[in-house]
């Protein structure tokens, strides 16, 4: 994990001036700041976002959240996170359930159509299908997953993955990863495509699987921080001032280490 720090610093750096919307150009001088910021995630993504037994409640945790909450305390503001449907999650944003959604989601053209987005905080390895165990060696490219079941997270970029790029594979498309993953435990399905390191850490809580050594390309599109259209509370400024300070100051190194010691307690 301490090699793609470097990766992300590299990666902020080129690519911190794409075009994500025009609120990231709001200086949110007409917006009061809120005295509570509410994140909305979907939290079935060790180490982004995941639930653990704390003191025994129910806690979200994980790198994204990490940010959330330095976002909030760089506001002054009270912090709350909700978990939602990961296809849900843009949605109830524009609805008010939530005032930022982070949930390891990457820049995609349809997104930034409505809602806004911060600079890039994290970039992701590539992705990675996995399977059970005694079956990855029968895939040795993309068309052999034809006439096969694969899985992936609705509304994400792996799920493009199985519908465009898998010829012939039969989309098993869902909201939890967490169902996902029980889903190829239980010989629902034959495969399923993750983000690099969500698969990793699947792989670490699962012996019965296994990755299918087919190279799915250079590191994913990094990951963002989603406003509402036009970002009417004006957050972005705020947003991407605490996206600069630990991506730069080793605080976010250190999420990424709490979050990978913490994922050994999530729940399933």
């Amino acid at each position: 994990m301490k090699k793609i720090i470097a990766l992300v610093l590299a990666m902020m750096m080129a690519l911190s001036l794409v075009a994500c919307g025009g609120g990231s150009n709001n200086d949110g001088g007409n917006a009061e700041k809120p005295a509570k910021i509410v994140m909305g995630t979907s939290a079935d993504y060790p180490p982004f976002e995941f639930h653990i037994l704390d003191n025994g409640q129910d806690k979200i945790v994980g790198i994204d959240v990490s940010l959330g909450e330095q976002v909030a305390k760089d506001m002054g503001a009270d912090f709350e996170v909700v978990h939602m449907d990961f296809d849900n999650l843009m949605t109830l944003m524009a609805q008010g359930n939530c005032d930022m959604v982070i949930a390891a989601m990457e820049y995609k053209d349809d997104r930034a159509v409505n809602a806004d987005c911060s600079d890039p905080y994290y970039a992701d390895l590539p992705p990675v299908i996995i399977t059970k165990k005694g079956n990855e060696g029968q895939y040795k490219s993309l068309d052999d997953f034809n006439g096969k079941t694969v899985g992936a997270q609705m509304a994400t970029t792996k799920a493009d993955v199985v519908t465009n790029d898998m010829n012939g594979a039969v989309p098993q498309l869902m909201s939890s990863v967490v169902d996902l993953v029980n889903n190829l435990v239980n010989d629902k399905c034959d495969a399923l495509v993750l983000d690099g390191a969500v698969a990793n850490k699947y792989l670490a809580a699962n012996p019965d699987l296994a990755a299918v050594a087919i190279d799915m390309g250079e590191a994913a599109e990094p990951y963002r921080v989603w406003v509402a259209k036009g970002d009417p509370n004006g957050l972005l400024p705020e947003i991407n001032k605490t996206i600069a300070k630990v991506t730069t100051d080793g605080t976010m190194e250190s999420w990424i280490e709490q979050a990978n010691e913490l994922s050994a307690q999530a729940l399933d």
